[in-house]
């Protein structure tokens, strides 16, 4: 449906013929010139008969005899087919005006400087410019027809809002080696960008002509501030490589002008903004990620749907000298025009650790990036335990704390902290989206009291979590009950050298000797809280040593030295009669030496 605004001759031609009695805008449909429109009234005056109707969008009269003619017999309408006849628009309305041999007509002067005249003209010329103005509201609301302010408010509607001065300008050189062969045209909004990832645009639509070698375009920077700012030469990159052009430059420092973006760039920008929010097709995947990533082009980028509905894989010929920003950007690129409810993979997820080898599915080889944690699929079994949309997860958090002294009380309240930070991650996830490990980590980590943290995932029930990935929830909501998460200190080891003294009348200690008391230390029961004492000590070694062959024993009761060193906080403990663990403490049996005691 389109809005046409009538002219003042036109509106003022309908209302004299109303006035005088005549037969006004009567509607037709135009269905095809081969079809016969006969008017309402078979005793319509031929020669009265006013045509007009929409061509290309515009208001107009046809010339009877030129465009249509008039059935002598019956009075209808027929379209005339010639190169010179104009037509209706398709499916468009045309109006027809006449006069009836037999209506009486009260007024029918309607000549200039009657009255009749004079008060159609007037009423004529104020509904015209209504009508104008009417017409400018209608333009206003499509980005091809709107301008200024107006293409402002329209393509705020995207969140786009016009450049100004704080995006850098500047002008490239588009060259080749070689005279071109034909004309190459640049088109607008051509991207191309700096090494490092600055990305600008053409202003407008350049033609390289026949027999030249280079043409220069005006650019603008795609992201305001500092960063727009590049120095000379630094853009070498065009993101979609053009046929027949060599490369791109710029001869100068890009800089910051007063001029704004003009309607022509600014719809541009707004038509590549309203494709790619439709998130329908694979274009939109491929666009955002040629125009946000460096190094991608047409030529090593591929996206295609699989056989499997909602799922799109994107092949990026990148090679193997990948860095662990470029797989952001793409990931980053995907997840901003990929359609809700569609996964897209990608060959550099599914790439290992250098040095690990292996080869993608399709034979070739895999690109190679470190550090790239994978993307987890929870087991069968795990999803068919939840009901449809929903599954759960258990996560099990150990903590290192900054301060390890901090008081029962305060650890408490710390692991408290900690618990609901996990909540509010789970709570905040949207559906659908997966667990990402660093942004888990990242929050637990960041608590003031917090040094350190290992978290791990599992499904709810059965053994403990050991999931250190990121999880795909396969489209599902991910619910986590704080029953479900699992909080305690990481465990800090305390090294124990033990030294015995065994009587000078037996025989010399061996490894044996060694390994029998060490056997016996390590399967003393030490549980989180506990106290190492001395005299459990002094049991365990008399007992193992009994037990040897040849057997030993001690030279008395002073004859085992115990010294400790807590890993945690550095202190250390000589020979004292009790070594106290906290639940987070582990014993580390560091060294157990046997000598022999040399009598004076």
């Amino acid at each position: 449906m389109t809005f046409v605004a009538a002219t003042f001759e036109q509106i003022a031609d309908d209302l004299l013929t109303a006035l005088t009695g005549g037969t006004t805008r009567e509607e037709h449909r135009f269905v095809g010139a081969g079809e016969s429109y006969a008017v309402a009234s078979p005793d319509a005056i031929p020669e009265s008969v006013r045509v007009t109707g929409e061509v290309g969008e515009r208001l107009v009269r046809f010339a009877r005899d030129i465009d249509y003619s008039l059935d002598p017999n019956t009075g209808a309408i027929r379209w005339r087919d010639s190169n010179t006849a104009r037509h209706p628009d398709a499916d468009s309305y045309f109006y027809v005006n006449y006069y009836r041999s037999e209506t009486p007509r009260p007024l029918t002067d309607r000549n200039p400087g009657s009255v009749t005249f004079l008060v159609a003209s007037a009423f004529a010329r104020e509904l015209a410019v209504v009508q104008r103005q009417m017409r400018g509201v209608y333009e206003s609301a499509f980005v091809d027809l709107a301008t200024g302010t107006s293409l402002d408010q329209v393509a705020a509607l995207l969140g786009l809002t016009r450049r100004d001065a704080r995006f850098a300008v500047g002008e490239v050189l588009f060259f080749r080696s070689t005279p071109a062969s034909g004309d190459i045209t640049v088109p607008a909004g051509t991207l191309v960008s700096t090494e490092r990832g600055d990305v600008f645009e053409t202003a407008e639509r350049r033609t390289l002509r026949r027999g030249q070698l280079s043409l220069t375009a005006a650019i603008r920077a795609t992201t305001e501030g500092p960063s727009g700012r590049v120095d000379a030469g630094a853009i070498i990159i065009v993101n979609r490589p053009i046929f027949g052009i060599d490369g791109v430059t710029n001869g100068e420092t890009t800089f910051f002008a007063s001029e704004k973006e003009s309607d022509e760039a600014f719809r541009r920008r707004i038509r590549g903004a309203l494709e790619r929010a439709g998130k329908a097709s694979l274009d939109a995947i491929r666009l955002e990620l040629l125009e946000s990533v460096p190094g991608l082009n047409d030529t090593n980028v591929q996206v295609a749907e699989r056989d499997v509905p909602g799922v799109v894989d994107v092949k990026l010929g990148v090679g193997a000298d990948i860095t662990e920003d470029f797989v952001r950007r793409v990931d980053e690129a995907i997840v901003r025009a990929r359609p809700a409810g569609v996964r897209v993979t990608h060959n550099l997820r599914r790439s290992r650790a250098s040095g690990t080898g292996g080869d993608r599915p399709d034979g070739a080889p895999m690109a190679v990036l470190e550090g790239v944690r994978p993307l987890v699929a929870l087991p069968a079994d795990t999803l068919a335990l939840n009901s449809d949309g929903i599954v759960a997860l258990r996560v099990s958090v150990l903590l290192r704390l900054i301060d390890p002294n901090l008081t029962a009380a305060q650890k408490e309240s710390v692991t408290g902290e900690v618990r609901q930070r996990v909540i509010a991650y789970f709570d905040a996830l949207p559906m659908g989206a997966p667990v990402i490990h660093a942004k888990l980590l990242g929050t637990v980590v960041a608590h003031e009291a917090v040094g350190d943290a290992v978290i791990r995932l599992g499904a709810p029930g059965g053994a403990q979590p050991t999931i250190e990935d990121n999880v795909d929830t396969a489209g599902r909501r991910t619910l986590v009950p704080s029953s479900s998460i699992g909080i305690s200190l990481m465990a800090e080891p305390v090294h124990v050298d033990v030294l015995v003294q065994v009587a000078a009348h037996g025989p010399r200690p061996g490894p044996t000797h060694d390994d029998a008391v060490r056997h016996v230390l390590e399967a003393l029961p030490l549980p989180g809280g506990a106290t190492l004492q001395r005299a459990d000590v002094i049991s365990a070694v008399t007992l193992a040593l009994a037990h040897t062959d040849p057997p030993l024993a001690l030279s008395d009761a002073s004859a085992i030295v115990i010294n400790a060193a807590y890993d945690d906080t550095g202190r250390v403990l000589l020979n004292p009669e009790r070594v106290a663990l906290a639940e987070n403490h582990v014993v580390a049996w560091e060294t157990i030496t046997l000598q022999l005691n040399e009598e004076g």
